[in-house]
């Protein structure tokens, strides 16, 4: 499967007459934009809002953040089967709008139980810009509210799909130009290459996508346009996670955009043929209770071995206690089956006793699973004091206007990430 992503950069935003891209600058055409979005009859009162790094401006609330994307029509449709036709992922030719952002804010819901209402923020200066990759990014806003007789559950799956169609739409207006440069991921099937790369150990990727500690959306299009909530580990292409077929559940601990730049999966497609050969991901939940730890461990350590052969795993977890249960309960499985496994968690501890205490409780009856790397703890984070904002977006009432704020590094969207991007991390001296 090969594919190529034509990417253009783009180092400013603004509204203008036209959507276009020309010179490194993305105009938008603001009400052309908000009456695609406002199709979605879900929605009312829709609004577009524009930030770039420096501005003072501060975006609260921010539910995802998506990478405009939009693929060539002879590779099939965008976002398959939640904003395109039902279609496969990662072939063929994607264009990418490098720089640029596409951000979505829930604020004012007030019903569904995830993180905090303040957290999510987005600052494009000072030390909030400083933490968190947002901050240098060139930022899309998608506001909306709840129509009249729409639940909370329509508003926010509504809310999730017009992120995707706007990132669509922006990438659209850089689909005819020479690309900045090119970017190609191309395994074949493992017919076509086994014998060639005989000599190398071959890993796979187990990924954990959704944890059941979180209550599902329902109708939530987090893999080829529907929910994960039951499924069982599943191979996928890693090519598939980089082109729309995967995206971040509702409030998730990760971002869409993460998941379209998958940090681990580069690390493995970049020394691919080289020290290793990268033989597949395997998808799943974080189930949370023990029947379903078990499952979820044998499935997926079975497709390991038994279906891509492989020598080694990396694992990586998505949540908090639970997923690292069914992460050490799949490396053990693994490990028992003679695959290598290696394990990359971020602790969701208060202090560094009870960091130290978690990491021990959880993996001590796990002796063979040997090799973790610790991505620091985001409820440890450090607490940063961010100056006042000339602009608030993602408040109904604007109330934070012009107030300095004292919060914890972790409340800056993306500043830690439990898929290996983030820009902190935790030393001991």
């Amino acid at each position: 499967m090969r594919l190529e992503l034509n990417i253009v950069h783009i180092t400013k935003t603004r509204f203008a007459d036209a959507t276009a891209v020309r010179n490194g600058i993305l105009s938008v055409n603001r009400q052309e934009l908000e009456d695609l979005v406002k199709q979605d009859t879900r929605l009312a009162d829709v609004a577009i809002e524009l930030a770039n790094p420096g501005d003072k401006c501060r975006i609260v609330n921010v539910v995802d953040v998506i990478e405009p994307r939009a693929r060539t029509a002879e590779s099939g449709p965008d976002f398959p089967g939640a904003v395109g036709m039902q279609g496969t992922a990662g072939h063929g030719t994607t264009c990418v709008l490098r720089g640029a952002a596409v951000l979505i804010n829930d604020y004012n819901i007030g019903g569904r139980q995830y993180q905090r209402p303040d957290e999510g923020i987005i600052d494009m200066w000072g030390p909030g810009a400083e933490v968190g990759p947002y901050g240098r990014t060139c930022n899309v806003i998608v506001l909306a509210s709840s129509a009249n007789g729409t639940s909370i559950d329509e508003y926010c799956v509504a809310l999730k799909i017009a992120g995707l169609k706007t990132a669509v739409y922006l990438a659209k207006a850089g689909a005819d130009l020479t690309p900045d440069e090119v970017e190609i991921y191309d395994i074949p099937p493992i017919r076509d290459t086994a014998e060639d790369m005989q000599d190398l150990p071959r890993v796979a990727y187990i990924c954990q996508v959704f944890t059941n500690q979180r209550v599902p959306l329902p109708g939530d299009p987090v893999l080829y346009g529907h929910h994960i909530e039951k499924i069982v580990p599943t191979i996928l292409h890693p090519n598939e996670l980089f082109d729309g077929a995967v995206t971040d559940p509702y409030r998730g601990y990760a971002a869409t955009y993460v998941i379209q730049n998958h940090p681990m999966i580069k690390e493995l497609y970049q020394n691919h043929g080289k020290t290793l050969y990268f033989a597949g991901v395997i998808i799943s939940n974080a189930p949370n209770n023990a029947p379903e730890y078990e499952r979820t461990a044998n499935v997926a350590a079975n497709l390991a071995k038994w279906i891509l052969g492989v020598d080694g795993a990396v694992l990586t977890k998505i949540g908090g206690g639970a997923p690292e249960l069914t992460m050490a309960l799949t490396a053990q499985r693994c490990e028992e089956l003679g695959i290598k496994t290696a394990l990359a968690l971020m602790h969701q501890g208060i202090d560094e006793s009870e960091v130290t205490l978690k990491a021990s409780t959880v993996f001590s009856n796990v002796p063979h699973v040997d090799a973790m790397v610790s991505m620091g703890a985001s409820t440890a984070s450090p607490m940063l004091t961010l100056p006042p904002a000339e602009k608030v977006v993602g408040m109904a009432d604007g109330s934070q206007t012009g107030k300095e704020l004292r919060r914890p590094a972790s409340d800056i969207k993306g500043s830690f990430s439990q898929l290996g991007d983030s820009r902190l991390m935790a030393v001991r001296y």
